[in-house]
């Protein structure tokens, strides 16, 4: 399992606010434990049961050669096993510090199944607790999570690293957050994506995560991940083609309501755009022709992903 930076690293989610996730990025080597103490696999990660969830250096991954989101490291876990009732692995971080009574928090991480996975699945969860999980058997973990993918909308895009982002209020005194699949397996939808792989898994890539203050704004409210544009009030367009004319060179998204948040990123998953208030006005300036990802936040709280194809028209 990974997440990106260093013991008291900042998320590049939250410019001025510290991140309580230590080695969010996973790229720390694990220490030596102490007698009793859970062996990690990166350092300040373990897992939370008796599955062995992976940290990856890109290049090395057998899923599918990824690059991570940020620096060289991201972790791995399997979310589904077709040859293993009920088999689950968790990565899971004790905070820098508890959580304080009524304060807003955001977890945000990114996620990227890997491309050779034999399957995809909707289950992704979150959870939060005062204590360590730490099961002693490697079926799932039976509580309910904080937060949860949306079902029947399986994690399936290989090519773009996929925000994640939790928004919530404090019980107070949580210092453990664990990040898996908390469903079994008959509650578990999943997609094939390559029957001939020997291992006949679903796994999925973890980076970049962070847990802290929320950055402010307006009116955008905890999202569920979906994949579903809301019916009659969107039309996302699937192509523009900035050249001048007047015709279809702006991302023009129809009944686009106001405090959307829009992130576009490049097929290496760097951002070309992030707004907080999108205004129907990227033109793809200085950005070469091609495909880019977008992800957009809506104020109802959906996320809408996708993508667009730039085209470079001749005048």
């Amino acid at each position: 399992m990974k997440f990106i930076l260093t013991l008291l690293a900042f998320s590049p989610f939250a410019c001025l606010s510290q991140n309580l996730i230590p080695n969010g990025g996973f790229e720390l080597q694990p220490l030596k434990p102490k007698s009793g103490e859970n062996h990690e696999i990166s350092q300040h990660w373990f897992s939370a049961s008796k599955g062995t969830p992976d940290i990856i250096r890109q290049g090395d991954n057998m899923f599918g050669r990824q690059k991570a989101f940020d620096g060289e490291k991201y972790a791995g876990i399997i979310l589904f096993d077709w040859n293993n009732k009920d088999y689950r692995e968790y990565v899971e971080v004790k905070f820098l510090k508890e959580l304080i009574t009524g304060k807003e928090y955001c977890v945000r991480f990114r996620v990227m199944p890997g491309k050779s996975s034999y399957a995809f699945t909707d289950q992704l969860g979150v959870f939060l607790s005062k204590d360590s999980v730490m099961l002693e058997h490697a079926n799932p973990i039976k509580q309910e999570p904080d937060f949860k993918t949306q079902k029947y909308s399986p994690l399936a895009d290989t090519g773009v690293w996929k925000e994640i982002e939790y928004k919530f209020i404090a019980k107070g005194g949580e210092r453990f957050l664990t990040i898996g699949n908390f469903r079994d397996d008959a509650s578990t939808v999943y997609r094939i994506n390559d029957g001939n792989t020997f291992l006949k898994i679903a796994y999925l890539y973890i980076d970049n995560v962070y847990l802290g203050s929320c950055e402010t704004i307006p009116e955008v409210f905890t999202p569920v991940v979906s994949n579903v544009i809301p019916a009659g009030k969107l039309h996302i367009p699937g192509i523009i083609t900035p050249n001048g004319d007047k015709f279809n060179d702006n991302f023009y998204i129809e009944n686009l309501p106001r405090y959307a948040v829009l992130i576009i990123t490049d097929k290496k998953g760097q951002e070309v755009l992030k707004t907080d208030n999108y205004k129907n006005d990227w033109e793809a300036n200085g950005l070469d022709a091609g495909n880019y990802n977008f992800e957009l936040k809506l104020p109802d709280g959906n996320v809408v992903y996708g993508s667009v194809d730039v085209v470079r028209k001749k005048n």
